[in-house]
């Protein structure tokens, strides 16, 4: 009876967090800033790339394999116009703090929710740079290793790279699966939690959410590579730009999971200052 009350209580909660308000603006306008994000994630790995001396070439290919040629389409001349040089750092700056808007969403939001007062925009919009970095770690660390660590490791076996720096890599990736992976994302997705509000929030407070949310992405995130690996009926419906749709569900579906897991927070708070009173 305990275990059937607990149920009752835990979806009794979780229907009262999708009915918030926050619930029906905040996903929009992550997943928007998600794509912002993506001009100066292909930046930073154009970087990355460059010191490993690993070809344009290689990556190009690999976005073509992991995602198809409809969005290679979008992104590869991305890639073919970047020259890696400090004229880039103006442009990088300026794209980074746009998609900043999308963690500088998630304080207010955390603040709003935990009933927190909003720092100074300076502050915030420091904080939110911070954020933006770690999310792009953790989006491009989802695609790499539980997404499309397979297909990566298969490419990079076959690149003219130092056969010792191959090896490191795919041991590295090969050991990120599974279970480290998941470690991986709720490590990344726990500091995104504790940092967001505009007070000290002990991290002890953002373990329920940070959990949901890891669970949330590790399956949206086997559900996005097991469709562009395995399925080929859903360009019936949307054509040439199949591939784009199921991306920026993909996108949309984790920016909801995201938003459930700072409400499960706020609603954990507020049941524990409930039994201290």
């Amino acid at each position: 009876m305990k275990m059937i009350k607990k149920a009752k209580d835990v979806l009794k909660r979780l229907f009262h967090i999708l009915g918030r308000t926050d619930m029906l603006v905040l996903p929009g306008q992550l997943a928007f800033f998600f794509v912002l994000a993506t001009v100066p994630t292909i930046t930073l790995i154009a970087y990355g790339a460059s010191l490993f001396n690993v070809s344009i070439d290689f990556i190009s290919n690999f976005i073509l394999k992991a995602f198809g040629s409809d969005i290679a389409a979008l992104i590869v001349p991305m890639f073919d116009d970047l020259h890696v040089s400090w004229s880039l750092l103006i442009p990088l700056l300026v794209a980074l703090y746009a998609a900043s808007g999308g963690a500088s969403s998630i304080i207010v939001t955390s603040n709003q929710l935990l009933h927190f007062e909003n720092s100074s925009f300076l502050k915030r919009k420091i904080k939110g740079l911070i954020m933006t970095l770690i999310l792009i770690a953790l989006i491009v660390f989802l695609l790499l290793v539980p997404a499309f660590g397979d297909k990566f490791i298969e490419m990079i076996e076959y690149v003219n790279m130092n056969q010792t720096v191959t090896n490191t890599i795919v041991f590295i990736i090969n050991l990120s699966k599974g279970p480290v992976s998941w470690l991986v994302i709720f490590f990344l997705i726990k500091i995104i939690y504790t940092i967001a509000p505009d007070r000290r929030l002990p991290s002890s407070y953002t373990t329920k959410g940070s959990l949901f949310t890891t669970f949330g992405f590790v399956i949206v995130t086997y559900i996005y590579s097991f469709y562009v690996n395995k399925v080929a009926h859903y360009d019936l419906v949307y054509g040439g730009l199949a591939h784009f749709v199921v991306l920026m569900i993909w996108f949309y579906l984790i920016a909801y999971i995201v938003t459930i897991g700072i409400a499960i927070n706020a609603e954990d708070l507020e049941s524990r200052k409930k039994l201290e009173e």
